[in-house]
C-alpha cells in the first residue's frame, strides 16, 4: 500500500514538473512572438508591437528632461498630447560614469513612469553622436584624446567628434551600449514597454568634411569594401577613384555607417530589438558637408551606401524641420522606399506640421514624432498642443486598425497643399474627391479658396470592397464610381461612430443635408465615419 502511495505521489510530480516546464516554453515562446519586430514585405513596411502592426504616434523629450527629477512632469505633458508613444534619451555621460560601471537609475525611471501613464518608449542612445558631435559621451572619454582621438580636419586640427576609424573609440561605445541593451532585456524583456531603440543622434562630422587622421587617412587610401561597390553597381578602386569629387563625404559617411553597424550589431546581439538612425536631412537648399549638415550622416545622395553598409538598422528616420509643403514631402519621398519606411523620427512642434502626419501614413509610414513638447507655456506652445493633442486624440483609436491597413496598402491620406484645393484618392471602382475650403454646409464654389492656415487633411482606409473609413480635419470628401460599366454609384449608408478596444462603436446614421453636400470634417472634433457604397 506504502508503494502505490509513494508510487502515485512520483508521478504526479513528474507531471507537475512537466507541466511547469511546458508552461515555462510556451511562456518563453509567447515572449519571444510578442517582441517588438520591424517586418518588411511586398515593398510595404510594418512597426508589430504586441504581435499586430503599430502606429507610432510620439513625442519627443528636451535633451535634458530624460532626468528622475523632471521626468514625471515632461510625460505628463506627453499623455497630454495623447501620444502612445515617448522618445527620450539615454545619456552614456550618464549611463557610464566611469568606465565599466553602469548607472541604470535613469533608464529604470524612465520605463516605469512611461509604464504607469501606458505609453511605450523609443530609446534614443545619445552615445558617440549628439547632432554630429560627442557632447553625451563620458567625462573619461573626453579627457583621455590619446586613447579616443578625436577628427581631424583638413589643417589637421581636431573637432569635436569622436574618429570613427579608432577602434578605442567604437569599442568603448559598443560596449556601453551591449550593457544597455542587456539591462533592457532584464527588466523590459516581458513587458516591452520600450519598442524602439535610436541608435546615436544625428550622426555625423560637424567641422570637417572626413577625418584626417593617420588611420583614416591609410584607410581613405585603400579599395572601397566590395559590399559597398557592389551595392552601388560601381567597379572597383580607391575612394577618391570611385566617388571622384564626392569622396570625402561618402569615406565618412562609410566610417559613420560602419561604426554604428559594429555599436548595433553588438546590442542586437544582447536583445534584439527593432533599432534605427536619425538623420540631421540636407536639405533646404542646403550642400556643403561638415558645415551645412554633420558630413556622413544618412543623407539622401548617400543613402544607398547606407543601407549597405548598416544590416543590423532596421530603418533610417527622418528629422524634418520646415512646414514647406513641396519640403516636407519631397523628404518623405526620398526616403520612403522598397527598403526603408516613411518615419519622421522628429519634426517641428508647431501648429503647421500636424497635417504631415497624415501625409506620412498614406505613404504607409510607421508614425511620427514632434520634438521638444515639453517645457514652458506659451501661447505657441499652446497652439502647437492644441493641433497636434487633435492629431494623436483622433487616430489613436484607430492606430492598430490604420497600421494593419498601411501595411496591407488599404489606407491613403493626404494633407493639404497651398495652391491646390482639390485632391483625388484612388480605390479601383471608386474615386474619393478631397477639396479645401467648401462650407460645411451648402454647395462649394466652383474655384475653391482652401483653408486660410492649409490645414487641412483627409485619411481612407478601404475595409471592404464596398466599404471605407473616413476621417480627417478641415476637409470634405465625396465617392465618386468611376468602374466603366454603366452603373452609377451611391451612398447606401454612412454611419458616425468611433472605436472602442478595437472595434466599432456605432452612435448615428448620417443622411439629408449631412450627406447631400459630401462628407464633411470640421476642424475641431470631427467626426470618423463608416460609408458602406453601392450601384443603381
Amino acid at each position: 500500500m506504502r508503494v502505490a502511495c509513494l508510487t502515485r505521489l512520483l508521478l504526479r510530480r513528474v507531471v507537475a514538473a512537466a507541466i511547469m516546464t511546458l508552461a515555462g516554453l510556451s511562456t518563453t515562446a509567447w515572449a519571444a512572438e510578442q517582441m517588438p519586430r520591424f517586418v518588411t514585405g511586398n515593398g510595404r513596411h510594418a512597426l508589430f508591437v504586441d504581435g499586430a502592426p503599430y502606429t507610432v504616434l510620439a513625442a519627443q523629450l528636451h535633451n535634458s528632461s530624460a532626468w528622475p527629477a523632471v521626468l514625471p512632469g515632461a510625460l505628463d505633458q506627453v499623455v497630454a498630447l495623447n501620444a502612445n508613444t515617448v522618445e527620450a534619451p539615454v545619456y552614456w555621460e550618464q549611463f557610464e560614469p566611469m568606465p565599466g560601471q553602469y548607472d541604470t537609475t535613469n533608464v529604470d525611471a524612465l520605463i516605469e513612469q512611461a509604464r504607469k501613464r501606458n505609453l511605450r518608449v523609443a530609446l534614443l542612445w545619445f552615445g558617440s553622436w549628439k547632432n554630429g558631435q560627442m557632447h553625451y559621451v563620458p567625462e573619461w572619454i573626453k579627457r583621455d584624446a590619446g586613447t579616443y582621438p578625436r577628427v581631424l580636419d583638413e589643417r589637421g586640427q581636431p573637432v569635436d567628434v569622436l574618429s570613427p576609424y579608432a577602434a578605442a573609440n567604437v569599442e568603448a561605445d559598443a560596449r556601453a551600449f551591449t550593457a544597455l541593451m542587456r539591462h533592457l532585456r532584464k527588466v523590459d524583456g516581458q513587458r516591452h514597454t520600450v519598442i524602439l531603440v535610436q541608435v546615436e543622434n544625428e550622426p555625423g562630422t560637424v567641422g570637417a568634411v572626413r577625418d584626417h587622421g593617420a588611420a583614416a587617412n591609410a584607410a581613405f587610401a585603400q579599395p572601397v569594401p566590395v559590399a559597398i561597390t557592389t551595392r552601388l553597381g560601381k567597379p572597383p578602386g580607391t575612394w577618391r577613384q570611385v566617388f571622384g569629387p564626392e569622396a570625402d563625404e561618402a569615406f565618412n559617411a562609410y566610417g559613420t555607417a560602419h561604426y554604428i553597424e559594429q555599436v548595433a550589431a553588438a546590442g542586437k546581439r544582447a536583445y534584439a530589438m527593432p533599432m534605427y538612425v536619425n538623420t540631421w536631412l540636407r536639405y533646404k537648399g542646403k550642400k556643403f558637408p561638415g558645415v551645412d549638415y554633420p558630413s556622413g550622416g544618412a543623407t539622401v545622395n548617400v543613402f544607398d551606401l547606407w543601407r549597405a553598409a548598416t544590416p543590423s538598422i532596421d530603418f533610417i528616420g527622418t528629422d524634418i524641420y520646415t512646414s514647406d509643403y513641396n519640403e516636407y514631402t519631397k523628404v518623405i519621398g526620398q526616403y520612403a522606399r522598397a527598403d526603408n519606411p516613411a518615419w519622421v523620427s522628429e519634426t517641428g512642434f508647431e501648429p503647421a506640421t500636424a497635417p504631415y502626419l497624415f501625409h506620412v501614413l498614406g505613404q504607409g509610414g510607421l508614425g511620427f514624432s514632434v520634438f521638444g513638447m515639453d517645457g514652458l507655456d506659451s501661447p505657441e506652445k499652446q497652439a502647437a498642443t492644441a493641433a497636434h493633442a487633435a492629431n494623436f486624440g483622433q487616430l489613436a483609436p484607430l492606430q492598430r486598425m490604420l497600421a494593419k491597413a498601411a501595411f496591407e496598402g488599404r489606407l491613403q491620406a493626404v494633407a493639404e497643399q497651398p495652391g491646390q484645393p482639390r485632391r483625388t484618392l484612388h480605390f479601383g471602382d471608386w474615386d474619393v474627391q478631397v477639396s479645401y475650403g467648401a462650407p460645411y454646409w451648402g454647395d462649394a464654389d466652383p474655384i475653391l479658396p482652401g483653408n486660410p492656415d492649409h490645414g487641412g487633411r483627409l485619411l481612407v482606409v478601404q475595409t471592404a470592397a464596398d466599404q471605407f473609413l473616413l476621417t480627417g480635419f478641415s476637409a470634405r470628401a465625396e465617392f465618386v464610381r468611376v468602374a466603366d460599366d454603366a452603373q452609377h454609384g451611391q451612398l447606401l449608408r454612412v454611419e458616425q461612430g468611433r472605436y472602442l478596444d478595437g472595434q466599432w462603436r456605432f452612435e448615428r446614421l448620417l443622411n439629408g443635408d449631412q450627406t447631400d453636400y459630401g462628407l464633411n470634417f470640421v476642424r475641431d472634433s470631427p467626426p470618423v465615419l463608416r460609408v458602406t457604397v453601392g450601384t443603381y
